[in-house]
């Protein structure tokens, strides 16, 4: 009996789901939108590129060898300028850095002094950073050409799924943005919709009626759980088919971890539903959790080099440790077992949310 009600209950949600086409289009068609999007513009090897200036002011031919050696770095796509350009570049903001070769650079590299400046816009710390290591990586083996000795300690890289090709940015977001669809699912579709059937008092009609409070709150869980998976396996193909991306871990632990991360974010849902009284309130909090958590949590971009005084926050929050989990097992091969520590945490958040919705929740 209350298996068919539970039943029932499923479809009566999935209709009321498929009949507003605006929740419709942000479930699915916005997050293959991102994928396509960002696929393509990502998906080339040569798509990511800084535009770097370089500045000769030695004109010799070591460095020329240097300019040589900076344009076969794939990333880097330098423009030869003068000093006077290159400043002014740099202050209009149409250049984030430059490199500046000065006069008589052949003649200090043979005393060991040599020097090559780099000048960057403040603003662009991130592409500092990153240019500055490839430039290191550069000087080092050029200066250990010059003294004409093999390195004592060599880097061998190995990648931990032999036979794969190089993974590129689109094996890194897929598992976001996944992730990100299963929070905005159960955030928005769970805390606004109870709430606006409170509103409507269609919760105090069924508190009336045969049907259990218990089977009503499963049957909301089941609907989300089965448009969660469509999801999933919807952005997974798309991420197989369209742009040759693998799973490297299992698809069973894929889904495990997938499931206790959107327990934890349902359980989030239904404390939005028990404190939120009208639907903007449920909407304006869910949107205040929602936009930080997509920009901490790591879905676009890696949180490693975020400021110190942010990174407690990263921790705390629960589509961090989400994201960590199911892109370990998707990108990385690990199992469920490697991730229980990120388990533990989202079913820490479920099991307390769920013990504070359930005291504060109302059915009127």
């Amino acid at each position: 009996m209350k298996t068919r009600m539970l039943l029932g209950q499923f479809l009566v949600e999935m209709k009321l789901f498929l009949r507003d086409r605006q929740s419709v289009f942000w479930t699915f068609f916005f997050p293959v939108f991102l994928i396509l999007l960002f696929g393509y513009i990502f998906g080339k090897p040569d798509s990511i590129k800084f535009n770097i200036g370089f500045v000769d002011e030695d004109r010799s031919a070591e460095s020329a060898k240097l300019l040589h050696e900076l344009k076969e770095i794939p990333v880097l796509k330098i423009e030869m300028q003068s000093r006077e350009e290159m400043l002014q570049q740099l202050n209009a903001s149409q250049k984030s850095l430059a490199i500046i070769v000065p006069g008589g650079y052949a003649a200090s590299l043979n005393s060991g002094r040599a020097n090559v400046e780099v000048v960057y816009d403040e603003s662009q710390v991130q592409v500092n950073q990153v240019v500055s290591s490839l430039l290191g990586d550069l000087v080092n083996r050029i200066n250990w050409e010059l003294v004409e000795a093999e390195p004592p300690l060599r880097i061998e890289q190995r990648s931990i799924t032999p036979g794969r090709r190089n993974r590129g940015y689109i094996d890194f977001l897929l598992p976001g943005v996944i992730c990100m669809s299963v929070m905005s699912t159960c955030l928005f579709s769970i805390g606004m919709v109870v709430v606006a059937y409170r509103e409507k008092g269609k919760l105090r009609r069924l508190a009336v009626t045969p049907l259990p409070k218990s089977i009503f709150i499963a049957g909301q869980m089941l609907q989300r759980y089965f448009i969660v998976l469509i999801q999933t396996f919807l952005l997974i193909g798309i991420g197989l088919f369209v742009f040759d991306v693998k799973m490297a871990g299992s698809i069973v632990d894929f889904i495990a971890a997938l499931t206790v991360g959107m327990l934890a974010f349902i359980a989030l849902g239904f404390f939005i539903a028990s404190i939120a009284k009208t639907s903007e309130t449920a909407s304006g909090i869910a949107n205040t959790l929602f936009l930080p958590m997509i920009f901490l949590s790591g879905v676009y971009f890696s949180v490693e080099g975020m400021p110190k005084f942010l990174k407690p926050l990263v921790e705390l929050l629960p589509l961090t440790h989400l994201v960590r989990a199911v892109r370990a097992i998707f990108t990385n091969g690990l199992t469920f077992a490697d991730v229980l520590p990120q388990m533990g945490i989202l079913s820490l958040w479920m099991i307390v949310l769920f013990a504070v919705s359930s005291k504060l929740f109302k059915w009127e």
